[in-house]
């Protein structure tokens, strides 16, 4: 029947897999699948996963009846109860899929058992690998190592005697020693141990802190002394043997590291630091050098040479720290001068540096730099000039020149500086201010000047030139100081004279030779020739100076002219005037013209109330037209007017002129003129000339008279005519009205200036108001108002005393009124000058 196919099946049971027969179609048999295998004793049987450890090729695919293989068998992967290969995972196949253990490579003939890796090689776990993978070289297990040697960092170690850098194995260096294995992932792995301070190894690679046993260079041990009496070896060779503590040879010493002990340096030469190595390391500090003697075998340390007190030897220093064997002096003195450098040429020196000796005393000094070289003050210092890297002194600085202040110290560049222009000094001068300026000479920055005239300059006063008092001078004498070295050279300048302002007298001092006290310029009036002493004159015979600083007298005082072809002054006549100073001629007072309607313009020359007159303000108009502001007259009782004039010119003009020069030059005179057609009607009220004062049971009449240069004209605006704009000149001119003593105190003499009172009635006045209760008051008060011709003075009506009263004009249509006052030039009268005198 093996020829015939047995058709059974008509599907497999969950976990098994079909047989197909010959038609590819009909299942004949059902296997287990590769990987697993038949589980003979459950019920009912079943196909499990393979286990690890074993592969499982599954059931026969040939299979056709029931006793053929339809399970499959597990096989395990070690042969001979060996455990070094399993597999990844369950359900494995074939022996192939076997792999090794960790610690385990594959064996070299498929069913053998796994080969187990020793000594510094390792496998990791599930390897395929056919040999063990050695360590990195360098790296090895250590001996007493007994895990599983999968694991690489665990297996291969850094030995004792080396250390791990940048994933190389390398020997610990001398002086660093490493005992134990290590990892290489611990961080110790990166560095070797040290010796013990002051030892070190014989060689690299060292394993044991007993090979820590030679000397370094440097120490000693400690209890070991830095002599050579106890400078012995020490036995290092014994396998217990622990290096003893040790220290830096100190300072003065050295050690090369063959004996336990340190050496002291030759000559008492010392060390810059602890652990000195060679012999060679013994300096000298700054400002010393060594020699042989006989008194000490090990020689001796000597400060360089320096100079003496009250000496002025040449000094010597020595900078820096030198071996021994540089600053051993070998000159037959052995004093160093052949080691130590010289400040230079007369050049002293002294131990200023603090003494770096080890040991050394507080505070003490040595000649350790050029900062101890020095000179005295009054010297000066320098290049050599036979070798520009020295220095030599100069002692001392010679006249007109100065050197430095003080002992100075340092090798600096600080000649002889010269005292700057026209300076001088003595020798051994130390400083700037010993240069002096000659007397006459002035101090300023770039040296002394002789001072121009009209300055002076005390001898070393190194100031600048001081100028004479005010008003005085000096005589200058190119080269020659001497005239100029005092104020006392100072004198006054022609036309200015001593002036002494604490003096009663003050341009004529007691003391005019003072050379302190200023000369001013002379004031006019005076004059001075100038010199020494010159003090101010006074002009006289009248004379005067020009200006002030005047040298003669050349003018007239005002009020005074000269008169022509003669030098003389002489006192200016009526109407005339003179300024002085800038004139010295006598001037006719000017004209005034005056205009109205009646008779239009009228030129009244000028007059003055006396002689000795000094300004042209003090001329009046001889005759002057009452203002319009005032009115067209003075508004006078008709009984005042007992003069009429016979007018005999043709034109109104002519008669205007007739009427008011009719008026006697020795009266004040009001003329009232009334025009008629073409003919003009002429009155006169002549009265006494009176003082200017008040006396009881009188009556006087102050006119408020226009000066002559400044009366100023108004036009009338209806028939364009001038008029005269009221301008007092500060003058007036008194008359005597005591004949009318009676219509004065009934108001009757003029009208009230304040319109209000006028309205209540003409003959209104008032007595003694605030504004007028005096002359002063009165006046200023009537030269404030334009209708103001003037004020009265009287015996007051009720109380007796004196009364005064401003007063006013009128208006009268077709008139105009003249006030003509006396003339003195041809009447000549004590009042008049008394006029001019209280009004001044």
């Amino acid at each position: 029947m093996d020829s015939q196919e047995t058709y059974v099946c008509l599907r497999c049971q969950r976990g098994y897999v079909p047989v197909k027969g010959s038609d590819g179609k009909s299942v004949v048999q059902c296997v287990c699948p590769p990987g697993t295998f038949q589980n003979s004793t459950a019920t009912p049987k079943a196909c499990v996963p393979c286990t690890t450890g074993s592969f499982c090729p599954g059931g026969d695919p040939k299979a056709r009846k029931p006793s053929d293989n339809i399970g499959g068998l597990p096989m395990s992967c070690n042969a001979n109860n060996s455990t070094g290969l399993t597999t990844k995972s369950e359900r494995s196949t074939r022996r192939a899929d076997c792999i090794a253990r960790a610690g385990y490579v594959l064996p070299a003939t498929a069913g053998s058992p796994a080969q187990e890796c020793t000594g510094s090689t390792y496998a990791p776990a599930f390897n395929r690998l056919r040999t063990c993978l050695p360590c990195q070289s360098g790296l090895a297990a250590p001996p007493d190592y007994t895990g599983a040697r999968d694991d690489k960092l665990a297996v291969c170690q850094v030995p004792p005697g080396k250390f791990w850098e940048l994933n190389v194995v390398r020997d610990c260096p001398k002086g660093l020693y490493r005992e134990e294995y290590v990892r290489t992932d611990n961080k110790t792995s990166i560095a070797c141990k040290s010796c013990p301070e002051g030892w070190t190894t014989a060689q690299i690679g060292t394993i044991a802190l007993r090979l820590c046993n030679v000397l370094l260079p440097g120490y000693q041990v400690v209890n070991f002394t830095n002599n050579s009496t106890n400078n012995g070896t020490i036995d290092t060779n014994g396998t217990d043997w622990t290096p003893p503590e040790t220290e830096f040879c100190p300072v003065g010493s050295y050690s090369d590291g063959t004996t336990a002990g340190c050496q002291p340096c030759p000559y008492s030469a010392t060390t810059l630091k602890n652990g000195s190595i060679s012999a060679d390391d013994c300096v000298v500090p700054p400002g010393y050098f060594v020699r042989d003697s006989a008194a000490n075998a090990n020689g001796e340390m000597v400060q360089c040479y320096t100079t003496p007190a009250n000496s002025e030897a040449e000094g010597y220093y020595r900078p820096g720290w030198k071996s021994y064997k540089e600053v051993l002096s070998t000159n037959p003195a052995k004093d160093g001068k052949d080691i130590c450098t010289k400040c230079g040429e007369d050049i002293m020196s002294a131990a200023v540096d603090a003494d770096e000796r080890p040991g050394a005393a507080a505070g003490s000094l040595a000649p350790a730099t050029s900062a101890g070289c020095y000179i005295k003050a009054g010297w000066g210092i320098t290049f050599d000039s036979s070798d520009f890297t020295k220095f030599k002194a100069i002692k001392p600085c010679p006249a007109n020149t100065y050197g430095v202040a003080n002992t100075t110290f340092g090798l600096i560049n600080a000649p002889c500086k010269a005292c700057t222009k026209n300076l001088y000094s003595n020798d051994t001068s130390t400083k700037f201010t010993d240069c002096k300026n000659p007397g006459g000479f002035g101090y300023t920055s770039e040296g002394a000047n002789q001072c121009p005239d009209g300055f002076w300059a005390a001898k070393d006063s190194m100031g600048p030139c001081e100028q004479c008092p005010p008003g005085k001078t000096t005589f200058y004498q190119p080269g020659n100081g001497t005239l100029q070295d005092n104020i006392d050279d100072c004198f006054p300048e022609a036309g200015s004279g001593v002036y002494d302002g604490s003096s009663d007298t003050p341009f004529n001092p007691s003391n005019p030779t003072n050379g302190s006290l200023p000369a001013k310029p002379c004031p006019i009036g005076f004059f001075s020739a100038g010199g020494a002493g010159a003090v101010c004159q006074e002009c006289q015979d009248f004379k005067s100076s020009r200006a002030e600083g005047s040298a003669t007298c050349d003018t007239c005082v005002a009020g005074f002219g000269k008169v022509t072809g003669s030098t003389d002054c002489e006192v200016c006549p009526d109407g005339t005037y003179n300024v002085g100073v800038t004139s010295d001629t006598c001037s006719s007072c000017p004209s005034t013209t005056f205009n109205d309607f009646v008779g239009d313009g009228y030129t009244s020359y000028g007059i003055t109330f006396g002689r000795n007159v000094s300004n042209v303000d003090a001329c009046v108009p001889r005759f002057a037209q009452v203002p319009k502001p005032v009115g067209d007259r003075m508004g006078l009782p008709d009984s005042m007017f007992t003069v009429n004039v016979t007018i005999t010119a043709a034109t109104a003009n002519a008669g205007v002129k007739e009427c008011v020069e009719e008026c006697p030059a020795n009266k004040c005179c009001i003329a009232e003129m009334e025009k008629a057609g073409t003919s003009v009607t002429c009155k006169h009220a002549r009265l006494d000339i009176a003082d200017a004062m008040y006396k009881p049971d009188t009556a006087r009449m102050f006119y408020k008279v226009p000066p002559s240069q400044i009366a100023a004209a108004s036009k009338d605006n209806t028939k364009d005519n001038l008029k005269a704009k009221t301008m007092g000149s500060g003058l007036y001119a008194v008359c005597d009205i005591t004949n009318w003593m009676a219509d004065t105190k009934a108001g009757l003499v003029g009208t009230s200036p304040n319109p209000t009172l006028v309205e209540a009635g003409r003959d209104a006045i008032e007595w003694n108001t605030p504004q007028c209760n005096s002359i002063n008051s009165c006046k200023t008060a009537c030269m404030a108002n334009a209708a103001c011709w003037g004020f009265v003075l009287t015996t007051h009506p009720t109380d007796g005393g004196p009364a005064f009263a401003l007063r006013g004009g009128e208006s009268w249509l077709g008139g105009r009124t003249f006030f003509a006052s006396p003339d003195g030039k041809i009447a000549p009268n004590e009042k008049i000058g008394g006029w001019a005198t209280f009004s001044s």
